[in-house]
């Protein structure tokens, strides 16, 4: 969970001068499964990392509105997928680790269908400014089991404004990310239908982090951010907004990310606009 203040997005817009076209090379990036950040994800590690604290929140407004759709009514719980995460639209779906301010960390992750065939997508607050960037698709904390798709370290991580990221991952065992689990589609500036459901890995309120959830709720869009009656928790920034798709078990398509609620009744995320779009189109490719 988390969100983003004046401070910060006057912050990653600076940043993001640096990083947004290219981004930054990712600190210990080999593009070899036995990399530096590979390696120091061990299982006890990744157990032990503590979902990323929330940035105070205010609203998006940098990007114009997209088609408004129904107002969230009652509040929804957060509901966990049964292991193991094997289906399509699951394992697309997973935790990027990072080391920050001195701790080991985690938000939640999604790839994103791309060109190169290495994209994912997660919340600038998390990711900007970490190092030891990896990504685990599905995710599942069962021991051995708990990287099912394997580890995938960081080969560039760009930020832009609107709480907006992308890791671009080396590949492993010589295969690219997107042929070994998938990809969700990807959706700018469009409409989304009534309903959209959202992915992530909870670390309070009884969550733990080892669990992939999802919320399907109805969702308003106003200017550049999009509000459902989710009950996220720390630990789900970064997760995608998905739509698109007729239930949970369809891939759709990405249209936003989690960035912010108040772990009881509400979730926003930050919609896909122009500057979302830039920064795909800079780091899809290469």
């Amino acid at each position: 969970m988390g969100g983003t203040s004046g401070g910060w997005r006057a912050a990653a817009s600076l940043a993001a001068v640096a990083a947004f076209l290219l981004g930054a090379p990712a600190a210990g990036a080999a593009g070899d499964p036995t990399d530096d950040a590979t390696r120091y994800w061990t299982t006890e590690r990744m157990a032990g990392a503590v979902p990323e604290p929330a940035p105070p929140h205010t609203e998006h407004v940098s990007d114009p509105p997209v088609d408004a759709s129904v107002e969230p009514t009652e509040v929804a719980r957060l509901t966990a997928v049964a292991r193991p995460y094997t289906d399509p639209d699951k394992r697309v779906h997973g935790k990027v680790f990072y080391t920050k301010n001195g701790r080991n960390s985690w938000c939640s992750a999604a790839v994103a269908t791309a060109p190169n065939k290495s994209l994912v997508w997660t919340a600038a607050h998390c990711v900007a400014g970490a190092g030891n960037v990896t990504f685990v698709p599905a995710y599942n904390s069962a021991g051995k089991g708990d990287a099912p798709y394997g580890r995938w370290s960081a080969r560039r991580v760009a930020t832009s404004g609107n709480d907006h990221a992308v890791v671009v991952v080396n590949r492993l065992n010589g295969r690219f990310l997107q042929d070994v689990v998938g990809a969700s589609g990807i959706r700018f500036n469009g409409p989304v239908d009534g309903r959209t459901t959202i992915w992530g890995y909870p670390g309070q309120r009884g969550w733990t982090g080892r669990d992939l959830t999802y919320c399907h709720q109805p969702v308003r869009v106003n200017g550049g951010s999009a509000t459902t009656s989710c009950a996220t928790q720390p630990g789900s920034s970064g997760g995608g907004y998905v739509t698109g798709a007729s239930s949970p078990t369809g891939l759709g398509q990405l249209w936003a990310n989690h960035t912010a609620g108040d772990g009881v009744s509400y979730a926003r995320g930050s919609v896909f606009g122009a500057t979302a779009k830039r920064l795909y189109d800079a780091n899809a490719r290469s």
